[in-house]
């Protein structure tokens, strides 16, 4: 099990910053650019990495959705990583279903980097804001002398948004676009929005459409496209060498 090296954020934008530009310049390479995901990958810049995986996959015309998934599957277990290190060492309950659309959600909105932060002041992976932070931290007991800076571990957040989503889900009868809703823009909303859509699916994400939230299904594809990739009961055993991503 391996772990990235410490950054500092000056360093890290630096050592992005260089990357980047290496990645840019070796761009119509895929042998090249794989290499480089695979070093990118190993010393923790995990958005350059999943970015040159997905050159590599645009190289061979794999670049849509459904293409993707004849990809040796590697390639996706790079974008989607560290999904297996995390589910491999937490179990409780509100680790289970929710972990994949956790990974498929900051694969989508944050590629991996846990350090970064919203113009609304949401930290981390999952991009919880201090206030519902500390409300999860006094629901799950965890971790001791929690602080807002645990949102930047990716463990805490991780742990955090996967109860905080299972809650809205149980809120809205197990409704999981609900609960993403919810996640989104508040139970409030989510529960105004059901309301409306009743058990129409359709017609909730139409509902959410025309409000002036704007609540993208993306994470929801994605959480379709590793259901095919993942299988759970497989994960104990396999080797988070593929992904790895500092959980301290």
């Amino acid at each position: 099990m391996c772990a990235a090296p410490s950054f500092g954020t000056w360093q890290y934008g630096e050592a992005k910053d260089e990357f980047e530009a290496l990645r840019e310049l070796i761009a119509t390479d895929a042998v090249a650019t794989f290499r480089l995901a695979t070093h990118l990958l190993d010393i923790g810049l995990y958005y350059s990495a999943i970015q040159a995986a997905r050159q590599v996959l645009r190289l061979a015309g794999l670049e849509s959705q459904s293409a993707s998934l004849t990809a040796p599957a590697y390639f996706n277990h790079l974008r989607y990583g560290c999904i297996t290190m995390i589910w491999s060492s937490q179990k409780p309950r509100d680790m289970d279903l929710t972990l994949s659309f956790c990974s498929a959600w900051f694969g989508r909105k944050v590629y991996s980097r846990g350090f970064i932060s919203s113009t609304a002041s949401a930290h981390g992976l999952m991009q919880i804001v201090p206030a519902t932070g500390a409300e999860i931290a006094g629901e799950v007991d965890w971790p001791p002398a929690y602080s807002s800076e645990d949102l930047f571990r990716p463990i805490v957040s991780v742990r955090f948004g996967a109860h905080y989503l299972d809650k809205n889900r149980d809120l809205l009868d197990g409704n999981l676009y609900a609960g993403l809703a919810a996640y989104n823009a508040g139970p409030g909303n989510a529960l105004a929005w059901r309301d409306l859509a009743g058990n129409d699916l359709d017609l909730l994400l139409e509902v959410i459409a025309s409000s002036s939230h704007v609540i993208t299904s993306a994470p929801l594809r994605d959480l379709q496209h590793l259901s095919q990739l993942v299988q759970p009961h497989k994960l104990k055993k396999r080797q988070a060498s593929s992904g790895c991503l500092s959980l301290i």
